[in-house]
């Protein structure tokens, strides 16, 4: 499935009746729950002697995407939009297109500004 139909199928499920102001809080906080959610799952893997559980953190990731999906919505954009602002973000700050730890410390940010600006 791409994301666009994704995003779309998704949204049938979203609250009706919210504010634009409701619709933003309720993405933001629920990113941090399902975050939190993953992280916490993580962390009993790694300190609680308990298997990583994959389908678990599938169902959480997928929940994380209903929320930021919610947020993509929220702001009127689509995901293509924010996808693309991202990838000009990130061939700005790397210009090699590989990850170099300099760069991600030292991030020219007028730079990386005026390259998501010109999408």
């Amino acid at each position: 499935m791409d994301i666009e139909t994704y995003s779309k199928l998704a949204l049938r499920t979203a609250p009706e009746g919210y504010t634009h102001r409701d619709n933003v809080i309720h993405a933001a906080l629920g990113i941090g729950g399902e975050a939190g959610e993953i992280l916490d799952h993580v962390k009993k893997a790694a300190f609680n002697n308990r298997l990583l559980d994959h389908e678990h953190l599938v169902a959480e990731v997928g929940d994380l995407m209903w929320y930021l999906n919610l947020l993509v919505s929220a702001l009127g954009t689509t995901w293509g939009h924010v996808l693309s602002v991202n990838i000009a973000k990130l061939e700005a700050r790397y210009p090699d297109l590989k990850f170099d730890a300099e760069r991600s410390l030292n991030r020219d940010l007028a730079a990386e500004k005026a390259a998501m600006e010109s999408v």
